[in-house]
């Protein structure tokens, strides 16, 4: 009977002890990829109409490997999340915030694939010319929604988890469509900023 009342009262010691390592996995996960993502979107921009080298390639897949590094935290920790609130505090599961959450971070997830299996190969083959030099309208706006689902899906899960205003009060549909509005804005700047500098001339000139 003893040992049994001493596992009960640590129950919640414990588990707050697991959810405080979840937080730190969960916040260095973040800073790798959001910081990564930025880095990489805000090098590929200034060179953009730069030569490829090799060293830059392998800055790109360097610093790709952080943001990969930082997803497989967050998965680890969101995934950590959820048990331990099914064991715990199962009500926090109907919080429709999480589930936006989770949502976004397949999305990223999808989208880091799809880098790590066209972005960097193209970019490979560039070595020598210049970035955008000589490619398909569509081949750019492919790269430019890459860099914009990477930066936007980093982003909105640190705005959300900042926003306990949002919790059990905001449907996880609203959440989803002002993220799926932060896209669209988000493709139209960089689209407009990664424009060439001739037809950003000529369209002034008109």
């Amino acid at each position: 009977m003893g040992v049994l009342d001493l596992s009960l009262s640590s129950a919640p010691q414990l588990a707050s002890y697991i959810r405080t390592s979840l937080r730190l996995i969960h916040f260095s996960g973040l800073v790798l990829g959001l910081g990564g993502a930025v880095f990489l979107d805000l090098m590929l921009s200034r060179y953009r109409r730069m030569v490829v080298t090799a060293e830059l390639v392998g800055h790109v897949e360097w610093i790709s490997r952080f943001i990969a590094a930082g997803l497989l935290l967050l998965w680890a920790s969101g995934l950590g999340f959820l048990l331990l609130y099914q064991m715990t505090e199962p009500e926090k599961l109907l919080n429709p915030k999480i589930w936006a959450k989770v949502t976004i971070v397949s999305i990223l997830t999808v989208n880091g694939l799809a880098v790590h299996r066209f972005v960097i190969p193209f970019i490979r083959r560039q070595i020598g010319s210049a970035l955008l030099s000589e490619i398909k309208p569509v081949t750019k706006t492919a790269l430019i929604g890459c860099g914009v689902i990477s930066l936007v899906s980093w982003s909105v899960p640190v705005i959300i988890g900042a926003a306990p205003q949002l919790n059990f009060v905001v449907p996880c549909g609203i959440i989803l469509g002002g993220y799926a509005v932060l896209l669209v804005q988000a493709f139209f700047i960089a689209t407009l900023v990664m424009r060439d500098r001739s037809k950003r001339c000529a369209g002034i000139t008109a």
